[in-house]
């Protein structure tokens, strides 16, 4: 008589019914339902019985943080971290960070919750965060420069540093002047490609710029760059401005300013149409290099002959979302990256801009917590099985998922004759000869 129908019956009743009700499992039944103190009791329990369970401790975490109790929460999440690092811990850690003004540590432990998270949405949205407090970071460097300026030393100034300044595009009509802000952007990008120079950063140059009070027919005045360049922390500043040379032309005009003793250098010009402005730009790039005397290897040169894109459209985007990002304009900026996306689609820069400017609308840690946390589980779902089905596999030594660790509990023993093998989905191994009579 065949076992095999029993034997399917009998999966299916652990999969309903479960094998043991855990202390962990009982916890993550109380948080769903909102009752953290009574969480917070099985958990303890839990790591009572196991103390180097870091998804326990994980929860106890969660649990703190929803109450409000940050240094508890922290103390948990850090004990997670030190049995086994993992993404959830990092990015809750970041969170409190945010909450108590730590900023760098904040940034630092993002990038590991990053690191950790391997590819999808939840990386994505956790990098867009990273890179909004970057930003802040950089803000905050430089108005403290503006603050210290009399204490600033250019002779310390690094000799390889350089800062591409927002073009002039004064002169252009209203519509085509956002090209300036794209080309600079674009020039900034190539020369950051060139191992033996250090690029400044944009944001701290914009912040600069609005704490210094210039308007944008003075990006281009030779007179400001030294001073510019001693609160940027640069040895040498470009300066450039766009005008237009007929009816679909434009030329891009630079200078190259010395911090140190306000020498000015020309730079051989960009010219050429509006569609083929990826040619003008690197004409650019390469005549700020010759002024510089720098002998870039082939390798190099081929990176910055690489074009982001090759369609205007898109880069009329582009620029348009960096003039709304320079205004604080976050949603119209990530509406204007998203479309230069969609007009090339393999231009990448626009597509993480977009992820960026979204981070950066909607900058809550409240929101960004549900957002991610949800993420993060719809991601951890995908192996097809429910949570309680999935709890009940593992419990019952059916299973070993680490995708499932952090929603579904403590990995079991393996069962008896083995391990499972280790994939990103759910295993199920049935022992036993079913056909037997």
């Amino acid at each position: 008589m065949s076992r095999s129908i029993p034997a399917v019956l009998l999966i299916f009743a652990l999969l309903i019914t479960g094998c043991t009700q855990s202390f962990y499992r009982q916890g993550l039944a109380a948080s769903e339902e909102g009752n953290h103190d009574a969480a917070l009791d099985l958990y303890y329990k839990a790591v009572k019985e196991q103390p180097d369970d870091h998804l326990a401790w994980r929860e106890i975490g969660m649990a703190w943080f929803r109450t409000g109790a940050l240094e508890k929460a922290e103390e948990a999440f850090a004990t997670s971290n030190r049995i086994s690092p993992n993404a959830l811990s990092n990015l809750y850690l970041g969170l409190i960070f945010e909450d108590t003004g730590q900023l760098d540590r904040a940034i630092r432990v993002y990038s590991a919750a990053a690191n950790l998270q391997g590819k999808g949405k939840t990386k994505e949205m956790i990098e867009g965060r990273l890179s909004v407090l970057i930003d802040q970071r950089l803000t905050n460097e430089a108005k403290l420069a503006v603050l210290e300026e009399d204490s600033l030393d250019v002779d310390s100034l690094p000799k390889n540093s350089i800062a591409v300044i927002n073009f002039d595009g004064s002169n252009l009509s209203s519509d085509l002047q956002p090209i300036a802000l794209g080309l600079a952007e674009f020039v900034a990008m190539d020369l950051a490609k060139v191992s033996s120079l250090k690029v400044l950063e944009r944001m701290k140059i914009n912040v600069i710029l609005d704490e210094l009070q210039l308007s944008e027919s003075n990006y281009s005045n030779t007179s400001v760059g030294p001073r510019v360049g001693k609160l940027l922390g640069s040895s040498r500043i470009v300066l450039g401005s766009v005008n237009s040379t007929g009816d679909d032309g434009f030329r891009v005009d630079g200078k190259l300013v010395n911090t140190a003793d306000g020498k000015v250098s020309g730079t051989r010009s960009g010219e050429g149409s509006l569609e083929e402005f990826f040619h003008v730009e690197k004409q650019f790039v390469f005549g700020i290099l010759d002024t510089l005397g720098i002998e870039i290897t082939k390798e190099e040169r081929d990176a910055i002959e690489e074009v982001p894109t090759e369609s205007f459209l898109a880069f009329m985007s582009y620029s348009k979302g960096l003039f709304y990002e320079r205004r604080g304009m976050h949603s119209d900026a990530a509406r204007s990256f998203r479309n230069a996306g969609n007009a090339d689609p393999g231009f990448s820069q626009a597509s993480d801009l977009a992820g960026k400017m979204d981070q950066a609308s909607s900058f809550g840690s409240s929101g960004f917590e549900a957002d991610v946390t949800t993420s993060m589980k719809r991601e951890d779902s995908q192996s097809g099985f429910g949570t309680v089905q999935a709890a009940n596999l593992i419990n019952c030594n059916f299973i070993a998922n680490t995708d499932l660790y952090w929603t579904l509990g403590s990995l079991a023993a393996p069962p008896p004759g083995g391990a499972p093998v280790w994939y990103g989905n759910g295993i199920i191994i049935i022992r036993g000869d079913f056909d037997a009579k």
